[in-house]
């Protein structure tokens, strides 16, 4: 039965393009994580990607702008896809607790949208390809709107993302998912404006654990946001034995530009005037080489893209400082690319407290527009935070710490958190967003960079 006037319309447009099936809704084919990420211009381009069951292997993505609510001008593009086993038989836990073997084989599907209009909200949805066609055609059949999901792309003069990290999701500890959609959705209530979410890694407890990903995927920030992650240690890792960066490379579908062996997992965008450029801290942990290669890959980016952009934000999971004393981290290992390259901001988690530098340059606090800001974003699962502890070291560099103090075990804390940041062509803000004891929103430490000073 068809429900609704919109799919009466289309599919009488269906039948008249000789592409009907007998009156009745076409069969959608099981889909899951399905997610937007960037492409290398997010103000024409947009990655989807999606996972879907070995037999369908006909499907498509069809989309519009959200304005066009009845699918009039829809476009259909066929997936491409290939076989992925990687998570399956690795060992895990079901959402009950108990010890099993991931199942999971599947097609790891993506497709890269292009030609979109600049500072537009669009609307997207997968579904079986229609009888006969190939290639793209206009005037596709809707859509299960149950399913349909959202992206805005880059263009407008101004700009928000919600930067959330360590959520750590774990089927069979639901308030941890729960915890971070609640922080996101009270941080998106404050800026409707927002543009796309942003995360430091730790995503998932165990990247290795399919279901985990999948769990993750089907939260309402992935249906109705763009999402641009950085690869965690949890993210790598599987219950025992190591890890792959293949697991987070197949969960996500990101741009293909890193250096050799990293496509997918170290990648760079462009949203609005910003180069966001991203690290594999798994990687660059093995030693100076490695370090060195992701350093020199940036930094043709940087120069390849000049006059594509004003700002640079670069992002890894390790954090820059120790929010428990103060004691540089990787900071140590990146304040020298920064200055170099004039780094606006350097944002990564890991660290499960939030934290903020002054603007630094040489080692020193500089002036706004002058240096680099080095942030650090707080857990956001209400379970595995640390607590900010008194700054014995670089106490002069760090403007802001915060952790909760409320303990959910003897060693770590109930942070939930992330950050507003909105970017203007002028001055950068930052705002963080966190629930307090009694589970109420709280805004602390917002700070206003203004660049006009540089």
């Amino acid at each position: 039965m068809l429900r609704n006037q919109k799919q009466i319309s289309l599919a009488f447009a269906a039948m008249l393009a000789g592409d009907f099936w007998g009156g009745a809704p076409r069969a959608q084919a099981e889909v899951y994580s399905l997610i937007a990420n960037p492409a290398e211009d997010c103000s024409t381009q947009i990655n989807l990607g999606w996972h879907a069951d070995l037999g369908d292997t006909n499907a498509v993505v069809v989309y519009a702008t959200k304005s066009d609510t009845a699918w009039a001008h829809a476009i259909t593009v066929p997936g491409k896809f290939q076989r992925c086993d990687i998570f399956d038989g690795i060992n895990s836990k079901t959402p009950a607790g108990a010890d099993w073997n991931e199942a999971a084989k599947f097609l790891d599907y993506g497709v890269t949208l292009r030609g979109l209009h600049p500072d537009t909200q669009y609307m997207y949805q997968v579904e079986p390809a229609p009888a006969g066609q190939a290639g793209e055609t206009n005037g596709a059949a809707a859509p299960n709107e149950s399913a349909v999901h959202y992206f805005k792309t880059a263009g407008a003069t101004e700009f928000s993302f919600v930067w959330i990290s360590d959520i750590h999701a774990y089927t069979p500890l639901p308030n941890r998912v729960k915890n971070a959609n609640a922080v996101l959705a009270a941080a998106i209530q404050l800026d409707p404006r927002v543009d796309f979410v942003f995360a430091t890694g730790d995503v998932v407890a165990w990247g290795g654990s399919y279901s985990f990903w999948k769990y993750l995927f089907a939260q309402p920030f992935a249906k109705n946001y763009l999402f641009a992650d950085v690869i965690g240690n949890h993210d790598w890792m599987r219950r025992t034995n190591g890890g792959s960066s293949d697991y987070f490379r197949i969960a996500h579908h990101n741009p293909t530009n890193g250096y050799a062996g990293q496509e997918g997992v170290c990648y760079w965008f462009i949203y609005g005037d910003v180069l966001f450029l991203t690290f594999n801290n798994e990687l660059m942990r093995t030693g100076p080489a490695a370090e060195a290669a992701a350093k020199t890959w940036a930094a043709g980016v940087i120069e390849k893209q000049k006059g594509k952009y004003q700002k640079i934000f670069i992002a890894e999971h390790y954090h820059w400082f120790d929010g428990q004393n103060g004691r540089a981290n990787w900071y140590s290992h990146w304040k020298d690319f920064c200055d170099k390259y004039n780094v606006t901001l350097a944002l990564s988690g890991h660290d499960h407290i939030y934290l903020r530098t002054h603007p630094l340059r040489n080692d020193q606090v500089a002036a706004d527009g002058h240096g680099t800001i080095y942030l650090t974003a707080p857990s956001s699962d209400g379970e595995r935070g640390l607590e900010a502890g008194k700054l014995t070291t670089n106490s002069n560099k760090l403007a802001f710490t915060y952790s909760s103090h409320e303990h959910s075990n003897k060693s770590e804390v109930k942070t939930i958190g992330c950050v507003l940041v909105h970017v203007s062509p002028h001055a950068i803000t930052t705002k963080l967003v966190y629930l307090d004891e009694n589970r109420s929103v709280q805004v602390a430490d917002e700070h206003v960079t203004n660049l006009d000073e540089k």
